[in-house]
């Protein structure tokens, strides 16, 4: 295959490689093994890794490339059919890849006769360790991953920054690389067996929908963007809003308040994170402080949403 000259290489094994396909490769390789431990620890029936995996593959990576074929905006327009089905000119989605992934599971488990919630449980920590993995490949691709342009010294010059020629830029990708690796740590000690059945995939919704949405918020490399909006920034925020309204459906005949305080929280963290956003894009407000009215915009509602799944 000829290779991008333009795109980082390295060797593997004696073979020419791209960098961030590395990456991403033991990414995905890291997160087989830990699916297939976690099954093999659970007893699941002997193929279901094997089965998931494949399923998951294949789902993520037609999803993935669905999503920014039809949703980025670099071109101008969406990418024709027969510039999609051309992967190795690159394109992907995060999210894409989730949503194909958990497709991937439900139907594995829909052959196997298995319970398809308490298999997004285990999916869940091991899709996070693969995000880990290629969110430290995505440093090999230029300007990618990255923030706008740090405004006063605190970052600058240390191993969080980007040198981009005479302006220093926050490296986002190692910031998702070390949330995710923490979140896959705590769905991986939050699995028991007795837990009810798609509550650890809950918990993922939540942690992974509200850190990933100012993640998102914080990266500036024009990846599916519209507007001064990323559209997976918007996907991440649908993340913790689905968890939410499912453990409302669950909750509001126990525990009313406090499930109705959640459901609440879900257009009022929108709202307000659109302000934000709008602040952070459009005028010169400290940033160090919008973030951290961010963190509490996002923090209540993910808050809220731990609590009423404890209580379940």
């Amino acid at each position: 295959m000829t290779m991008w000259e333009e795109a980082s290489k390295t060797y593997f094994l004696g073979v020419q490689v791209y960098s961030f396909g590395l990456f991403a490769a033991l990414g995905l390789a890291l997160a087989l093994a830990v699916l297939a431990l976690l099954l093999h620890r659970a007893k699941w029936k002997r193929g279901t890794a094997a089965l998931t995996g494949v399923l998951a593959m294949i789902a993520g990576l037609i999803v993935s490339r669905l999503f920014f074929g039809l949703l980025d905006q670099t071109l101008g327009v969406a990418l024709p059919l027969w510039a999609m089905v051309q992967v190795t000119a690159g394109g992907f989605s995060m999210m894409g890849a989730l949503l194909g992934a958990c497709m991937g599971a439900i139907l594995a488990a829909k052959i196997t006769r298995q319970n398809a919630a308490r298999l997004l449980d285990f999916l869940a920590p091991a899709f996070l360790l693969f995000v880990s993995c290629e969110r430290l490949g995505e440093g090999y691709i230029d300007d990618f991953g990255i923030s706008r342009y740090l405004v006063g010294d605190l970052f600058k010059g240390s191993f969080l920054a980007v040198d981009g020629g005479g302006e220093w830029y926050l490296a986002t990708y190692l910031i998702e690389s070390f949330a995710a690796l923490v979140i896959a740590l705590i769905l991986l000690r939050d699995l028991n067996g007795k837990r009810r059945a798609g509550d650890t995939f809950i918990l993922f919704l939540l942690l992974f929908g509200a850190s990933q949405t100012i993640l998102e918020s914080l990266r500036y490399d024009q990846h599916m963007h519209y507007a001064f909006v990323g559209l997976q920034h918007v996907m991440a925020m649908a993340l913790l809003g689905s968890a939410l309204i499912v453990l409302y459906i669950r909750r509001k005949k126990e525990r009313r308040g406090l499930a109705l305080a959640g459901l609440i929280s879900i257009p009022l963290a929108v709202i307000l994170g659109v302000g934000l956003e709008f602040a952070i894009d459009r005028t010169q407000m400290n940033r160090y402080v919008l973030y951290a009215l961010y963190l509490i915009v996002l923090g209540v509602p993910a808050y809220l949403g731990i609590r009423l799944r404890r209580e379940a």
